[in-house]
């Protein structure tokens, strides 16, 4: 059934709000930020090696359960969304009585995808090659002029079902066949966060595909610090948002750090009782969804970045985002209106024009044979642990903290 949706500004738990803020008020203080007590030394080899892509692409985006949006991706019962940016065709429905399902989006008969990629409303599906139809129960319910085809035995040839979720606000789907997708296992302890957000109450605005000649990983590798946002966004992003300072707290194979904005200072010097502080207003929060999504989570919006390989290149990478608003924004950012072709222009300027733009001259610094190993700081525990995280899910040696002074 469709989550509830909780009317206000939501944030996630009081406790960890007030730990997180305190940890961001010592840091502006002190000058401090997190400390992964050392060094990392990753190979480049990660991020060119096709043997290592060919094992990703099936271990991540072929086993694996997906973050892949939130619940008002489907707005209402009998809502729809066709995506193939995993690699393979997804049908994700929120059928009639509500309940949120997702299939491979292939005829039975010759294999053709029945629903175009893209978002609507519908209860049938017929297939554009010789129309046998579907219900969005996944049902074969139609066989085009079957008396000429031959008997076809309708209950065994409906469309494949995945394994599919929905909890806190967030559908999770698994490309293949599989078992149950337990969400909470998958959030591996982030659930209290996701639960207190109330991403039901925020609603699909936009979305677009990024298309950039990077690893994919060095695609999550940009969101992973912001000990670069001084240097590199000093026009941009700096502007907003302090630099090199960032709390640092695992779940598992996920992760989340928190950054503050400038306006934070501000705030602590007019609100005098930190239990008064703002935390949505005074923070951007940065999760890593295992294995291949960045979630924004801004004082009025949410971003869900899923990053996926481009076929089998692993110089190539899409960015698929999409953007959700609170209630309250909603009339200045309807879709297609103005105000999202602003948003999203002002993010494409800074990620594409900026970090990717740097992981270009990465990539081709890797390919180089200057550097065997790209070097992550104390300060970027992040990159410490989402390389590690896939390194967990691929058996793979995990790279080892270097102690230095």
């Amino acid at each position: 059934m469709r989550p509830v949706i909780r009317p206000g500004l939501s944030s996630m738990r009081k406790e960890e709000q007030q730990r997180l803020l305190t940890i961001l008020n010592d840091g502006i203080e002190t000058g401090t930020t997190a400390d992964a007590g050392g060094i990392v030394r990753c190979p480049v080899s990660d991020y060119t090696c096709p043997t290592l892509l060919a094992e990703e692409q099936q271990v991540f985006f072929r086993d694996t359960p997906m973050l892949m949006g939130l619940s008002t991706d489907l707005p209402e019962n009998n809502s729809y969304w066709s995506d193939t940016e995993t690699g393979l065709p997804i049908l994700m429905v929120r059928d009639d009585e509500g309940t949120f399902r997702a299939f491979a989006n292939t005829c039975r008969h010759r294999g053709t995808q029945v629903v175009a990629d893209g978002r609507g409303t519908g209860t049938r599906f017929s297939c554009p090659f010789h129309a046998w139809t579907y219900s969005n129960k996944g049902d074969l319910i139609a066989v085009n002029k079957e008396p000429s085809f031959g008997h076809v035995e309708k209950k065994e040839h409906g469309l494949v079902e995945l394994p599919s979720a929905e909890k806190y606000g967030m559908l999770w789907v698994q490309p293949t066949p599989g078992d149950a997708i337990d969400v909470d296992k998958c959030l591996g302890g982030l659930a209290d966060d996701m639960e207190h957000w109330n991403f039901p109450a925020h609603g699909y605005t936009g979305s677009q595909v990024l298309r950039a000649d990077i690893n994919w990983k060095l695609a999550i590798d940009t969101f992973g610090e912001n000990y670069h946002f001084d240097v590199l966004h000093r026009e941009t992003l700096s502007k907003e948002i302090r630099g090199n300072l960032q709390t640092n707290d695992i779940f598992d194979l996920n992760y989340r750090m928190v950054f503050a904005y400038h306006r934070f200072k501000e705030i602590v010097e007019h609100v005098p009782d930190q239990s008064n502080w703002p935390f949505r207003m005074m923070t951007l929060c940065v999760y890593f969804i295992y294995p291949n999504v960045i979630l924004l989570v801004d004082p009025y919006s949410v971003d869900v970045l899923r990053m996926f390989p481009d076929n089998d290149k692993p110089g190539k990478s899409r960015t698929a985002q999409s953007f959700y608003i609170v209630p309250e924004a909603v009339e200045h950012f309807k879709e297609g209106g103005e105000a999202i072709a602003e948003r999203f222009a002002g993010f494409n300027q800074i990620i594409m024009d900026e970090d990717y733009l740097m992981g270009e001259s990465t990539l081709r610094g890797a390919l180089s044979g200057a550097n065997t190993h790209l070097v992550f700081g104390r300060n970027e525990p992040a990159l410490h642990h989402y390389h590690n995280a896939h390194r967990r899910g691929l058996g793979k040696a995990l790279l080892e903290v270097e102690t230095v002074g």
